[in-house]
């Protein structure tokens, strides 16, 4: 057995052969939907990332015409598509190109009025076109055709995650339409600054020969006039500037206004997600003409079948506003747009009005393709996720071995009555024959953040099997991040059901809140207390865009203040009622690091709190009270965890085993590294680049708060929409 092997997933998926063409029925899903383009024949093609396939629908989105999933079948191409990304129509031919990121490739579709095939694939290792100095594509992620001032056609790339060994720099491609390598750029030098690629993402280009390309990682699109000479792989226009608008540094990887794409419709620059929820549009020269936030559902609207009544709200949210919106195009009416949300797993059909004052718009929604990923009461074996991001996991045999505080007569009082109840409960309990915990051995919580719920399941049962209605309390949405408290044997919590059973934490990340939850006779989950903390900048006892927490055995919490840029520390008191201690950031000679940004907390056995510090690609490590002692880690590409296993890229969540391992999930890189705790470093031991997979076997797309025990480490995928279990075995 190897030291790292994928053991198993749950979480439903669409595989290949499982859906029917014709008339959609209600309940129809996608699964993080992308990359979205109309062809010739008025057809809607639509990337269906999370299920790996490209989906073509009639223009009212009501059939589906084609499920294309294994294209080129019988030919040396012939492989199933991997998270099919950007769709490119070509703006004279019948043909659609589409990057297939997980294959690092473009693929081409020719197509009529009633069929849709698979054409030829370029820019992978195996084209065989473009000889020996062509290194094959990445990650090709944005698409699109320009004609030049020669009159020719070409195709640009970006490819998001290309680097060599001596330089981090992404690139973008250019190739003849017939899928020949052209040249390549990774820095623009302009009059005023040089702008290097960074994960680059969403491409589009106008009628005049500019491209247009979202430079993800450095918040910025990029305007370039394809006349530019191309030097040493680099664009150059000088006493010019190819800034077309930045947007600032980044607050945190949990917010979704994440510049990632750039479309170009008439003239006009639509950016959806510069702002939360939102598409900004602009003219060609950079100017703002209007931001369209919301939508006003028309009586026409095709309504999404509701099972209950959070379905029922659920549905009219996802009328009412955007969700993190991605990709448009315009669709054959004047002033109509189709609009992707991957993380609503939706597709969108608009009418924006024509500009008039310049001031924010709100958009008509017309009709909607995708229904909502919950099938929870179908009572399946598993179930659809949507927004997958955390999974935490309750050890019954695990007791309690630190004390509560006693700040005040409240907490002595409230340890007395706790006695008292816990004396009578027990006897109850044992002649009952009541056991809260019986099925917590064997179940993982998950929160399904998009579906505003946790769910848990039996992870012993083969295959892996759904347990309904484990939560019966209130589930605020906004919920992002877990962990568990084990109260002492000795030192029963006030208000607890089932005294000395655990407790389980969660934050939200949209109320700047933490709410708790305990166990009741039943083994169901409860609300316990109210949720604390308060949402807002700066000032003690705040949170802002709070992410993952940590609580060590002494009822001291730790939480990931990452909106403000600090840990924010509390107390649990006997009386069940939570206080506020300290925040604190990480110090370089007794001076706080402005820049500070924790995404996840842990706490080894020393009660040390390790610390995700995503956006500097480190682990901070903290005594209990908050001193900076050492760090580990710079930012860099991991090809080969054995070689770079100290590099990181926006390490998003980490955990520590009860072995003395540290597990972190290295976001980038798409890299789970397990490495053991020493007294002042980590020492590297095992671990994966678990990118280029299917879901099924492994693959991740966008990992977010794992969980390890018993040497395993669940992985939640936000996009996915899947958990990923996998085995190490570090010695």
């Amino acid at each position: 057995m190897t030291k790292f092997h994928h053991v198993t997933h749950y979480g439903e998926i669409a595989m290949p052969g499982s859906t029917v063409q014709g008339e959609l029925p209600d309940d129809f899903t996608m699964n993080s939907p992308v990359g979205i383009a109309r062809d010739h024949y008025d057809r809607i093609w639509v990337c269906d990332t999370g299920n790996s396939r490209v989906l073509v629908f009639t223009a009212d989105l009501n059939t589906l015409l084609h499920v294309i999933d294994t294209p080129g079948a019988g030919s040396e191409q012939a492989r199933r598509l991997l998270m099919p990304f950007h769709l490119c129509p070509h703006p004279e031919q019948d043909l659609m190109y589409c990057t297939d990121m997980g294959n690092g490739r473009v693929v081409v579709f020719e197509y009529d009025e009633h069929s849709a095939d698979f054409q030829f694939a370029f820019g992978d290792a195996a084209d065989g076109i473009n000889g020996k100095n062509f290194i094959p594509l990445s990650d090709p992620n944005g698409i699109t055709i320009v004609r030049e001032a020669s009159g020719q056609h070409f195709v640009y790339v970006s490819d998001e995650f290309f680097h060599t060994k001596d330089n981090d720099n992404s690139r973008c491609v250019k190739f003849t339409t017939e899928g020949k390598f052209v040249l390549q750029f990774r820095v623009v030098d302009d009059a005023n600054s040089v702008h290097n690629l960074l994960w680059p993402q969403g491409l589009a280009s106008d009628t005049h020969g500019n491209i247009y390309l979202a430079n993800t990682g450095h918040y910025e699109i990029l305007k370039i006039d394809t006349a530019w000479p191309v030097k040493n792989e680099r664009v150059q226009c000088p006493g010019e500037t190819s800034l077309l608008h930045s947007f600032g540094d980044p607050t945190g990887i949990g917010k979704f206004n994440v510049m990632r794409s750039v479309c170009v419709i008439n003239e006009r620059i639509f950016v959806p997600g510069q702002l939360e929820d939102s598409i900004t549009v602009y003219d060609t020269n950079g100017k703002l003409l209007t931001v369209v936030e919301g939508m006003l559902p028309l009586w026409s609207s095709k309504p999404q079948v509701a099972h209950s009544m959070a379905d029922m709200v659920y549905g009219a949210l996802q009328d009412a506003i955007f969700v993190g919106p991605y990709q448009i195009c315009e669709a054959a009416e004047p002033n109509v747009y189709y609009v992707t949300e991957p993380f609503a797993s939706i597709v969108l059909k608009m009418r924006i009005a024509p500009d008039s004052d310049g001031g924010d718009q709100a958009a008509i929604l017309l009709d909607a393709v995708g229904h909502r990923r919950d099938n929870q009461t179908i009572k399946s074996a598993t179930s659809q996720f949507n927004c997958m991001t955390s999974v935490i996991g309750v050890d019954p045999a695990r007791a309690g071995t630190g004390k509560l505080p006693q700040l005040n007569w409240i907490d002595s009082w409230a340890t007395a009555t706790a006695n008292v109840y816990k004396y009578w409960y027990d006897q109850v309990a044992k002649h009952a024959k009541v056991d809260p915990l019986a099925s917590a051995s064997t179940s993982s919580f998950n929160i399904d953040s998009g579906n505003w719920c946790m769910k848990t399941f039996n992870t012993a049962a083969d295959p892996i099997a759904q347990l309904h209605d484990m939560m019966r309390g209130f589930f605020m949405p906004g919920g992002l991040a877990m962990a568990v408290y084990y109260p002492s044997e000795a030192q029963p919590l006030l208000g607890q059901i089932c005294p000395g059973t655990p407790l389980v934490f969660i934050t939200n990340f949209n109320a700047g809140t933490v709410s708790m939850f305990q166990f009741g006779p039943g083994g169901h989950l409860l609300n316990y207390g109210l949720p604390f903390g308060r949402d807002g900048i700066g000032g003690d006892g705040t949170l802002h865009a709070p992410q993952g927490l940590e609580v060590n055995s002494h009822g001291e919490i730790y939480i990931a203040d990452s909106g403000n840029n600090r840990i924010s520390m509390w107390q649990l008191q006997p009386s069940g009622m939570v206080s506020f201690v300290k925040n604190f950031q990480w110090e370089e000679k007794g001076v706080p690091l402005t820049k500070f940004a924790p995404s996840d907390v842990t706490i080894d056995a020393q009660d040390r709190v390790l610390v995700c510090d995503q956006f500097n690609d480190c682990i901070r490590v903290f005594d209990r009270q908050g001193k900076s002692l050492w760090h580990y880690g710079k930012s860099g590409y991991c090809d080969d965890p054995d070689k770079d296993f100290d590099k990181f890229y926006l390490p998003a969540s980490l955990c520590a085993d009860r072995e003395g391992h540290l597990i972190v999930n290295d976001l980038v890189n798409r890299a789970l590294k397990i490495f053991r705790i020493g007294e002042d470093t980590l020492e590297y031991v095992t671990g994966d680049v678990v990118f280029k997979k299917h879901p099924e076997a492994g693959g991740v797309w966008m990992p977010f708060f794992i969980y390890a025990r018993d040497r395993r480490v669940y992985v939640p995928d936000t996009t996915y929409n899947v958990v990923n279990i996998y085995a190490y075995q570090p010695e």
